[in-house]
């Protein structure tokens, strides 16, 4: 089968949260039509004396790939899909760089690893590391997300706040819902934690913290076909408790500085992403 052509969705696949990554990359690939290519990442070559590398331990992970491979052929029936195996010294490694040879504006998709039960996001190591400089957009998914996975992508939230990285955010928020035809909406929370005043009227001050929220984010939903929210609370336990009947993704930005067109976690995206009910897409920073 001949590589994908446009911007794909690529699956990691491994492990027992690989059943909740196809889950949500192919109701992706169904909703978008782009392309879905299943990604495993195995040890490569490892040098055991003067030039020499043990050929039998490669063969060995070579071949443990493709059983992966095939496993997850099998879980996707008819779905249509491409498969590729990568060697690489770490999986986030493998995994960059599938990101960064796919063509531009495809997606890595990543599961959950299992946390007291709860079906809720918590990246592993392996996603951890690639959230640090990867060269697209990362989903991560909830444990145990393909016993409740939506079959199509019907309702994209954007965590929304003006700021460069929000803007991102909204971007590519906003060309996903049009691609898949989905309802968005931009949320922007009103932190419980904003600077009072220590002279003046408090209450006065707080309507107009406000306003200015507000005004924001009517704005920009304005601008880009979407409908606004603005909730009150902590930040992150307000955008953590959103449920799946509620949105089937949520994109939120990465930290405003460090490298363009990389992912860079801040403190509100890397906290989410350990406690999220839906996936969670984070976007680079322009």
């Amino acid at each position: 089968m001949s590589a994908p052509s446009g911007p794909a969705i690529l699956a990691a696949y491994k492990g027992d949260a690989g059943a909740d990554v196809l889950a949500f990359a192919s109701a992706w690939s169904r909703s978008s039509g782009r392309p879905l290519t299943v990604v495993t990442v195995y040890p490569g070559a490892a040098p055991i004396g003067m030039g020499r590398v043990d050929s039998e331990w490669v063969a060995y992970n070579r071949e443990q790939a493709q059983l992966l491979l095939a496993e997850a052929r099998t879980a996707l029936g008819q779905t249509d899909a491409t498969f590729q195996s990568i060697a690489a010294d770490s999986a986030s490694h493998g995994l960059n760089d599938a990101l960064e040879s796919a063509v531009a504006g495809s997606i890595m998709v990543l599961g959950s690893r299992k946390t007291r039960g709860t079906r809720r996001t918590a990246p592993g190591s392996t996603a951890d590391r690639l959230l640090q400089g990867a060269p697209g957009p990362v989903a991560i998914v909830p444990w145990a997300y393909d016993e409740y996975a939506a079959t199509t992508i019907r309702r994209v939230a954007v965590a929304f706040i003006d700021t460069p990285d929000g803007a991102a955010a909204l971007q590519t928020g906003s060309r996903l819902a049009r691609e898949v035809g989905a309802e968005l909406q931009l949320l922007s929370v009103l932190p419980d934690t904003l600077v009072r005043p220590s002279l003046g009227e408090p209450t006065s001050f707080a309507s107009e913290q406000r306003a200015q929220f507000q005004s924001a984010v009517d704005a920009a939903a304005r601008e880009n076909a979407a409908t606004a929210v603005l909730l009150d609370g902590p930040v992150v336990d307000t955008l953590a408790d959103l449920k799946p009947d509620d949105f089937d993704l949520l994109v939120c930005g990465s930290r405003g500085y460090g490298p363009a067109r990389r992912v860079l976690l801040g403190g509100v995206s890397s906290r989410l992403l350990k406690h999220s009910r839906v996936p969670v897409m984070v976007v680079p920073r322009n």
